[in-house]
């Protein structure tokens, strides 16, 4: 066990911990460097994942298990409980927390030439609530659906509780970018076979149980919360497709509805 790199921070402005304080009122930007994740099941899947990790925050009767997993250029800095819960502004009992080297996300072009394009992919366009991109990372995941696009309009990617509700599902998945989603679409569509489908409550658009897919690659495209995908991006899609309502439900939650669209998409024997 190395436990050279286990360092008592002096305090809570300890400059070296600087990244950690104010997380309830600060989320790291999506335009900076870094990001941070907290609990002991995300620390460790952030450690055995490609992406870089700048250092470790742990209570200090926890400090020789992370000694132990942590690569060897990883600082281990330390702190009592409450000194912790100080730093980051709220009552803090998941054990870690770690801070790790954002990736530049690919573009469309990335995408483009690829070997070979995914059989089934999902745009995130617009979807603001971190629950639901968390959520619909794990169900991708679980689903073997890894190729995800997000739009300017989604939240972070790695937003500290998507990644927590992902439960690090985030660091398995290929993320790309949609500078001009509609632009970029049509992009993509000129320069590939693939299959658009928007996911959408307004008619014309086909029902899941009618619909019927092919060997054509498929994207999936996932809207805003409130508002859907946008009207020109649905006009867009070579299909749009639609999950019916009863007993006077208006819509399910995006995530729920990702996830049948997705199992449905993937494995088309299921409907």
């Amino acid at each position: 066990m190395n436990q050279s790199r286990v360092i008592q921070a002096t305090g809570i402005d300890d400059p070296r911990i600087a990244v950690y304080r104010d997380l309830r009122h600060r989320e790291l930007s999506k335009d900076g460097s870094h990001f941070v994740v907290e609990g002991n099941w995300v620390v460790r899947r952030l450690i055995e994942s490609d992406y870089k990790i700048e250092s470790i925050l742990v209570q200090q009767h926890r400090s020789e298990e992370y000694a132990e997993i942590v690569p060897a250029d990883v600082p281990i800095y330390t702190l009592s409980d409450d000194a912790i819960s100080q730093l980051i502004g709220f009552e803090f009992h998941r054990g870690v927390l770690a801070c790790g080297v954002r990736s530049v996300i690919p573009t469309l072009d990335d995408f483009i030439t690829l070997p070979k394009i995914p059989k089934l992919s999902i745009a995130l366009l617009g979807v603001s609530e971190p629950e639901n991109v968390g959520s619909i990372f794990r169900s991708a995941a679980a689903l073997g659906v890894d190729h995800i696009f997000v739009d300017r309009k989604t939240i972070d990617p790695f937003h500290r509780r998507v990644i927590r509700v992902s439960m690090a599902a985030v660091f398995k998945h290929h993320l790309f970018r949609l500078d001009d989603p509609l632009a970029d679409l049509q992009r993509l569509t000129a320069a590939t076979a693939i299959r658009t489908i928007a996911s959408t409550l307004q008619p014309p658009a086909t029902r899941l149980r009618d619909f019927r897919v092919d060997d054509t690659p498929i994207l999936l495209m996932i809207g805003n919360e409130a508002s859907g995908v946008e009207l020109p991006i649905q006009q867009f899609a070579s299909d749009r497709v639609t999950i019916p309502m009863q007993l006077g439900t208006d819509s399910l939650n995006v995530a729920v509805a990702t996830a049948i669209l997705m199992h449905a998409f993937a494995d088309p024997d299921s409907e």
